[in-house]
């Protein structure tokens, strides 16, 4: 679980900003925390609201961009202007990310600082946090007084084969290899037998359950969902309780000529080919290739590309994917989330409410909790729908509010750093509307009378 995000000097993010998970006091919705240890409460949810470019997005943005360093490294294309534009000083200054996290069974603070313009790693920690507060490291890469790139370690190994890989891999830390890529990683490749490297593979498995979806994000297996009873019954259930007005779901076979119709004859045969060798690859006349969320498979010697229809009411003419509204479609490449709350993941989703109704907003969220119950998973929101604000559905330590200082600088605050109490229940949501707690758009009619003039 995500305990604390902090990023500052990204995007719009100047100073640092901090989302927190740590529960409060309030006893109300006691389902939307988890309990660990000796009485440690983290929050399954947390939505975050601001007014149209506030830095909502670019908060999650940093966490996007933080997830990718870590997992695949960082280029100079990646870093390019991720600074805070702003203030031209901040072009040479370190864009620093840490978490704080829980994962099997240990909490643990982990960061890395970024330099820009050469795309490298400057700072990297990792550290080991003691339910009384204390912080033991396991190791720290910065320059020394001299400039040079090291790395410090935790004070003894138990093993004295983990302890010369580990020495090995420190020693090589200035190579051109490792200057653009984390340590962290690097160290979980090594030893599946070893205690001390899990616990990089650990965590980095946490981050691989960090799953972020934006407005354009597509899940691209709902052919597969279809393909099978269990899944498909379980997603026509949802459609049906979202008020779709989908009756069921099938899937329907198309030539692959037919489907790739729009392509020259040359790409389209040279995508042909392509489809084949890897089909012969897999060698498995059951497996298939996907191509732009299409699922091509050989049947009789024939490339044939399932999708999924869906009735409305007439079974003998079907409906396609492109016909379904936007909310549908929406609905669609959100509910595979429900099943990944079972992997104890962190499901980020940018503007939630994005092309679905107030009510199916909320109810997504009220599902995500009944579904996450029993188990490790958090739900992180923006949003721009104030009818989320509401404290019989959130609790006020879940809300976050994002707002643009004069500077234009985001600044994140939550809701509960204005005390509002639980019995103004929906009347939350009109405080933020009159400006009551900030992030809210502030509109320059003396701009519009300057137009007209």
């Amino acid at each position: 679980m995500l305990v604390r995000f902090s990023v500052n000097n990204f995007l719009s993010f100047k100073d640092v900003a901090t989302i927190k998970m740590a529960a409060g006091k309030a006893r109300v919705h006691s389902d939307h925390v988890k309990t660990f240890g000796d009485g440690q409460k983290i929050l399954k949810g947390g939505i975050i609201f601001g007014a149209n470019a506030s830095g909502k997005s670019n908060l999650i943005k940093a966490m996007d961009f933080a997830k990718k360093t870590i997992l695949e490294g960082s280029d100079p294309g990646k870093c390019y202007k991720k600074y805070f534009r702003i203030n031209n000083l901040y072009e040479k200054k370190l864009g620093t990310f840490q978490f704080e996290l829980f994962t099997n069974g240990h909490f643990y603070s982990y960061g890395f600082s970024i330099n820009y313009a050469t795309a490298e790693i400057e700072e990297e920690w990792l550290h080991l946090l003691s339910s009384s507060g204390g912080e033991e490291r396991i190791f720290e890469r910065g320059r020394n007084e001299y400039g040079k790139m090291i790395v410090e370690k935790q004070n003894k190994f138990n093993d004295a084969e983990d302890e010369t890989i580990f020495n090995v891999i420190a020693t090589d830390i200035s190579s051109d290899k490792m200057r653009r890529r984390t340590l962290l990683h690097e160290l979980s490749n090594w030893r599946n037998d070893s205690k001390f490297y899990g616990v990089f593979r650990d965590i980095i498995d946490w981050f691989y359950n960090f799953i972020i979806i934006f407005p354009n994000s597509m899940y691209n297996n709902i052919d597969g969902l279809v393909r099978y009873d269990d899944s498909r019954s379980v997603l026509e259930n949802y459609l049906r309780f979202f008020d779709t007005g989908i009756k069921s779901l099938a899937l329907r076979k198309k030539p692959f000529d037919t489907v790739f119709s729009n392509l020259p004859a040359e790409d389209k045969a040279q995508l042909r080919e392509r489809v084949v060798t890897k089909l012969a690859d897999l060698a498995d006349s059951d497996l298939l290739v996907t191509v732009d969320y299409n699922e091509v498979m050989l049947k009789n010697d024939e490339l044939v590309v399932e999708e999924t229809m869906f009735n409305h009411g007439n079974s003998e003419d079907l409906f396609e994917f492109r016909d379904q509204s936007d909310g549908t479609q929406r609905l669609l490449h959100l509910i595979p989330v429900y099943d990944a709350t079972t992997d104890n993941c962190v499901i980020v989703i940018d503007e939630i409410d994005r092309s679905l109704h107030s009510k199916a907003t909320q109810e997504f969220i009220r599902s995500f909790y009944k579904h996450a119950a029993q188990f490790n998973s958090q739900l992180i929101a923006t949003t721009h729908d104030t009818n989320i604000l509401d404290l019989d559905l959130l609790r006020r330590d879940e809300i976050w509010l994002v707002e643009k200082t004069s500077d234009n600088a985001s600044v994140l605050k939550p809701l509960s750093h204005y005390n509002p109490r639980h019995d103004k229940g929906h009347n939350i949501g009109r405080d933020y509307l009159i400006g009551r707690y900030g992030a809210v758009p502030i509109f320059d009619h003396l701009a519009l009378l300057a137009d007209e003039e």
